[in-house]
């Protein structure tokens, strides 16, 4: 993709030495790749004092190492004022760019969040009021295609409206059960806790969870979240359909009354990636972001020690980019309960990968339930913990085949939490989480508890704080 960018742009470059090129791409790396590789082959009015990255402000610092000037990019007047602009999403909107331009488009599948729509491309190819020079999208087809349940978007669109309305139908009854049953308070906590967790959807396993249901603050009720789910609905087509056909975009463009028409040459050719750059940047990528980690460490810190204002809190966490973000989230999570200091620390090794960081925050949050935890007191005693404490050196005490540890694990989830969809690939690493462990062959040998050798906890989580909320599930 990004090398197939370079050619375009060469030749737009070699065309008129005066016409301006826009390239919306979602991605900082690719772009960097982009232009390491055009300064790389030495193409001709390519420099850091012509080319700029419009891109939000915090990522401003990373750019600012690979682009001079970077925040002179647009003119008051909305004028380019370099020769080769490119812009992420924060610019796909609300902007206005009086000059015309080549604009170049480009979306890959090794990159789903570059995926656009057609109607996202006709809203940046609008950023140009005065029109463009010419307009050219690139884009590739996974090679294994992916697979869905649903036939198409209708299908998939009903069955989360009918999920929500269940969902928003079992919250709203159970908010009344609760009104006119105080006693009952506790577990409407649970309940309202339970179904925000688990009335959301994700089209691949790489997206976020989104929420189906919302609170209206009109109606004081729940209510299916329209718009979360239009976006889940558009997420299914291009994930599914869109860009499963290289056919498919093209279509869609035409029925829609654009003219197209395919560069002969770029389609379906197989040529030789240059992915030297790219691994530059991301070497630089990741110098940087452990020099943010470092910066981010006493304000965290700080911010723990100095009463946790909220206010302070998302100044500093909308100031990372979004794995950092992760990093902030689990440290304001766990802070009141596991050493700051140790906590940062921990999470600052795990968090750039997510299983890592996933099983690192289940074992914290384990570790800091007390021991009379309804969900830890059950851990224990389906695996007979406190026998096996008493008779540690014994042959055989303490060994756990894997169907045993499947079928005790899912039935703490199931009877605690009342959660049933944990896969048989998970459930081993909650154990890992919970106990310390040897393993000889198949058989797993329970050795204690806090794998992490995690210090005493600065106060136990207490029975009102939702498991759910703590745990990080796939």
């Amino acid at each position: 993709m990004d090398d197939t960018a370079v050619k375009i742009i060469t030749q737009k470059l070699s065309e008129n030495t005066d016409a301006k090129i826009l390239i919306a791409y979602n991605s900082l790396d690719g772009i960097l790749n982009i232009l390491e590789l055009l300064k790389k082959r030495n193409v001709d009015g390519v420099n850091n004092s012509n080319c700029g990255i419009l891109c939000s402000e915090r990522n401003n610092d990373k750019v600012k190492e690979y682009i001079e000037d970077a925040d002179n990019v647009i003119s008051e007047d909305a004028n380019l004022q370099k020769r080769i602009v490119f812009m992420t999403c924060a610019y796909f909107a609300g902007i206005d760019i009086q000059d015309r331009c080549h604009l170049i488009t480009i979306t890959s599948h090794l990159q789903p969040f570059t995926y656009l729509s057609t109607q996202r491309m006709e809203q940046i190819a609008g950023r140009c009021r005065n029109g463009n020079l010419s307009e050219t999208i690139i884009y590739d087809i996974p090679q294994n295609i992916p697979k869905s349940h649903f036939r198409d978007k209708e299908k998939y669109k009903n069955s989360l409206l009918s999920r929500a309305d269940v969902y928003a139908e079992f919250m709203n009854s159970t908010m009344r059960v609760v009104e006119n049953n105080p006693e009952l308070k506790e577990l409407g906590k649970f309940i309202d806790s339970f179904v925000d967790y688990s009335a959301k959807s994700k089209v691949t396993n790489a997206d976020y969870p989104i929420k189906i249901i919302r609170k209206s603050a009109v109606e004081k009720c729940f209510v299916p979240s329209y718009f979360n789910i239009d976006a889940l609905v558009e997420k299914w087509h291009l994930a599914y359909s869109l860009y499963t056909d290289r056919q498919n975009l093209y279509q869609e463009l035409l029925s829609q009354g654009h003219e197209i028409r395919q560069l002969d040459g770029y389609c379906m050719r197989r040529e030789k990636h240059d992915s030297s750059a790219i691994i530059d940047i991301k070497a630089r990528n990741k110098e940087y972001r452990a020099e943010r980690v470092r910066e981010l460490r006493p304000l965290l810190l700080n911010w723990s020690q100095g009463g946790r204002n909220e206010m302070e809190y998302q100044k500093i966490y909308k100031s990372q980019d979004k794995q950092i973000q992760n990093l902030c989230h689990e440290f304001k999570k766990l802070s009141p309960y596991i050493d700051n200091e140790i906590l940062f620390d921990g999470l600052a090794e795990k968090y750039e990968n997510r299983k890592e960081l996933r099983n690192y925050v289940n074992a914290a949050v384990f570790h800091a339930m007390s021991s009379d935890n309804a969900f830890k007191a059950d851990v224990l005693a389906k695996f007979d913990y406190h026998t096996i404490q008493n008779h540690l050196r014994e042959r055989n005490i303490g060994s756990v085949r894997k169907m045993e540890k499947l079928s005790k694990i899912k039935d703490v989830f199931r009877i605690q939490l009342r959660k049933t969809d944990l896969s048989n690939d998970v459930i081993p690493e909650f154990f890992s989480c919970f106990f310390k462990t040897s393993r000889s062959g198949s058989v797993d040998k329970i050795l204690g508890l806090n794998p992490l050798d995690l210090p005493a906890p600065l106060q136990y989580i207490t029975s009102d704080v939702s498991l759910l909320d703590l745990f990080i599930f796939p």
